[in-house]
């Protein structure tokens, strides 16, 4: 994840790595190569499961160094009425085909309003909109 010099700039670039996610994720539903759907979704999971634990806002963090990108994702994550990181966990189940297809149709959910909310972020800061 890119991080910039300030909340406008955090919010765009979340906004633009969960899009990335999201395309990396369709073309894993296709069959396609996992690699990346697979970091971002582990990067994602490392950090609410951070976030979880209590432990200081920016331990085991990275990527997201910025205060707003976490705390977006820890917004987006508690919307969710299930256990996130368990959900997205099943996107590398590469073993289990169904439980793999059902990881990476929640993934893209979860990126989904992910970017959604990065984005309006961006489009509520002082002089900047899409």
């Amino acid at each position: 994840m890119q991080v910039g010099t300030s909340d406008d700039s955090s919010s765009l670039s979340l906004a633009i790595d969960a899009r990335m996610a999201i395309k990396a994720l369709h073309e894993l539903q296709r069959g396609g190569a996992a690699s990346e759907a697979l970091k971002t979704v582990n990067d994602v999971v490392v950090s609410l499961r951070a976030l979880s634990s209590g432990a200081p806002l920016f331990a085991n963090l990275s990527p997201f160094e910025s205060y707003e990108q976490i705390r977006t994702l820890q917004e987006v994550g508690s919307e969710f009425n299930e256990d996130v990181s368990a959900k997205l966990d099943l996107v590398a189940k590469q073993n289990d085909p169904e439980q793999q297809k059902q990881g990476i149709a929640f993934a893209i959910v979860f990126f989904t309003a992910l970017e959604r909310r990065a984005r309006q972020k961006f489009n509520q800061s002082d002089g900047f909109g899409i």
